[in-house]
């Protein structure tokens, strides 16, 4: 009965008090040590007094779609694709019409040295003068064949008649027979005398020295590659002015400046990634850097003895003034190339269990994405599977909590850059 009256009493006391209750605005009590604005909003209060209002910033990149490529860089030199040694056509003492220096700049067909041609001169005047003999003697004896051929025919007149006797008549035949033969005697020491002369002529057309191309003068040994250094500094190209000569003196070089081609060096490992037809971006250093586009034309099969590399060639499509033989290259050749896939900083791609993911914000909440990568370029790669476009990822190498809130900071993009490995 003492129960009953408790349970009563209480009940009552209740009903008493829940009209005053009701009548109060709902407040949330503030916890120790946490401050709660006077006017924050219901949900501002909730995130305040779940720990919330603080959440850190978090920098964070739009996944967008780029075009990437995976490139092979490799070094060597600027050559010309056409060059060539001068060298003399006769042998002799050489002088040079003017002074000729590497550097220089030459035209086709231009005259730049000559070998001595006194002799040759003496030579085609005599020969001249010899044939002009030769042709007088031809006359005559052809004249004198005519009247040979005219006493014959009189004589036989004169046998048919019975005024001359056999044998005198065989002695006529006989001097128009050697007449002949004087005759062709003397067409064969004109003919020898004219082919003498012609041989004259043509040694003549060997004594000048003209530039074969146009283009700069360089010295012999810098497209030969036999010369050391110290040999360079003592090569002087005038030092043959007033000299003899042969036939296979290398008296300097011309390279063109119509189009030029890198020459490159490759280990066998390249070697295995480079097919001709790939296009290439080529830096070339003069006093300053020039990027052209280019390709690969040719690649050797055989390895250079020294060196145990292999060359390639690579074509030149866009020519720049300051371009010259020998200068420094450096080719990047692309290997493989992708379109359309998301690209992002590699940085951004983290490893867990074997497995690459990357950190993406959903709802302000951090999640880890399972991706599969494919080419890598520089400092970005390219992601097959896994992010859209669109999706916010987290920008930054460290790995941050899964399914923690935070704020997201979003960073603009910049193009992806394809940058040399």
């Amino acid at each position: 009965m003492r129960k009953q009256c408790v349970l009563a009493l209480l009940l009552g006391m209740a009903l008493i008090c829940c009209p005053l209750s009701c009548k109060r605005k709902p407040t949330l009590r503030k916890p120790e040590g946490v401050d709660v604005k006077k006017n924050a909003s219901l949900r501002e209060q909730v995130e305040n007094l779940r720990g919330l209002s603080g959440r850190i910033e978090v920098p964070t990149l739009k996944a967008t779609t780029d075009t990437i490529s995976a490139e092979l860089s490799i070094t060597g030199e600027l050559t010309p694709i056409k060059s060539i040694i001068v060298k003399p056509l006769m042998e002799g003492t050489i002088s040079f019409v003017r002074p000729i220096k590497v550097g220089d700049m030459v035209n086709e067909g231009e005259l730049l040295a000559k070998i001595d041609d006194r002799d040759i001169e003496d030579e085609i005047e005599q020969q001249k003068r010899q044939i002009a003999i030769s042709k007088e003697t031809l006359q005559l004896d052809d004249s004198e064949l005519t009247r040979k051929q005219k006493d014959l025919a009189f004589d036989r007149t004169l046998v048919s008649e019975g005024f001359m006797n056999e044998n005198e008549l065989q002695k006529t035949e006989q001097d128009l027979r050697r007449a002949e033969i004087e005759l062709r005697q003397s067409r064969l020491r004109l003919e020898q005398e004219e082919n003498k002369l012609q041989k004259s002529l043509r040694k003549r057309e060997k004594v000048p020295i003209k530039a074969p191309i146009s283009g700069m003068v360089v010295l012999a040994s810098h497209l030969t590659n036999r010369t050391g250094a110290s040999d360079l500094l003592n090569e002087e190209i005038m030092a043959l002015d007033g000299t003899m000569v042969g036939m296979g003196t290398e008296l300097f070089g011309i390279v063109s400046q119509d189009g030029f081609i890198a020459l490159c060096q490759v280990n066998s490992k390249d070697k295995a990634h480079i097919k001709v037809g790939q296009k290439a971006s080529i830096t070339v250093i003069s006093h300053k850097a020039v990027v052209v586009p280019g390709e690969v034309v040719k690649i050797a099969q055989l390895q250079e003895q020294k060196s145990h590399a292999y060359k390639v060639w690579l074509k030149i499509e866009k020519l720049d003034k300051s371009f010259t033989s020998g200068l420094f290259v450096r080719a990047n050749i692309e290997l493989e190339r992708s379109e359309g896939n998301v690209v992002i900083p590699k940085e951004y791609v983290k490893e867990r269990d074997n497995n690459q993911f990357v950190q993406v914000v959903k709802n302000d909440v951090i999640t880890d994405v399972i991706v599969t990568t494919g080419i890598t370029s520089g400092e970005n790669i390219e992601v097959k599977t896994g992010l859209a476009p669109g999706d916010l990822i987290v920008a930054s190498d460290k790995v941050l909590n899964r399914d923690q809130a935070i704020k997201p900071v979003e960073l603009k993009k910049e193009k992806v850059e394809e940058v040399t490995p």
